[in-house]
């Protein structure tokens, strides 16, 4: 296997591991044991710790449920041209589903800033699992496809026999 596969299968297994640990730690050690190896529960923090970690989280997961609020609010405040007849009789569902897509985010912010403004485990917990699951999948998908590409062009013989 050349060198830089290797840093990528272990880039790729790294990725898996902190991702299936992170999993573990959050539903299989309960709450009074998380986290464990740090020897501190979050109702224990002071305020400025727990918001030093919350905070971030809570932006990263704004972020996330405003784009989605924003893409179902421009679905529902576009002007569309006239529609070809044969899309007319279809029944359309895109602005009604972009209605719950809008309410939905506004609820699951609401919850979220709610949540950590009580200090709740969940209210961090779940965003950062969120996070955590699009990264370490990414860097997975990125490393398997690094590992899995054939590496440098098809020989022409032509050319070797002229040079």
């Amino acid at each position: 296997m050349a060198r830089k596969k290797i840093w990528v299968f272990l880039a790729v297994i790294a990725s898996a591991t902190l991702f299936v640990f992170f999993i573990y730690a959050l539903f299989f050690l309960g709450l009074n044991d998380f986290p464990w190896f740090l020897g501190v529960r979050l109702d224990q923090l002071s305020q400025l710790t727990y918001y030093s970690a919350a905070l971030p989280i809570l932006l990263v997961a704004l972020t996330a449920t405003g784009t989605a609020f924003w893409i179902g609010w421009t679905i529902l405040t576009i002007k569309v041209a006239h529609p070809m007849p044969e899309i007319t009789e279809k029944n359309d569902y895109a602005r009604l589903k972009a209605l719950f897509l809008c309410l939905a985010m506004f609820i699951v912010s609401g919850a979220l800033v709610y949540g950590v403004y009580i200090r709740s485990f969940w209210a961090i917990a779940l965003p950062a699992l969120a996070i955590s699951a699009v990264v370490f999948g990414a860097v997975f998908w990125v490393g398997v496809t690094i590992i899995t590409t054939k590496v440098g062009l098809p020989t022409n013989k032509k050319q070797e026999e002229s040079a």
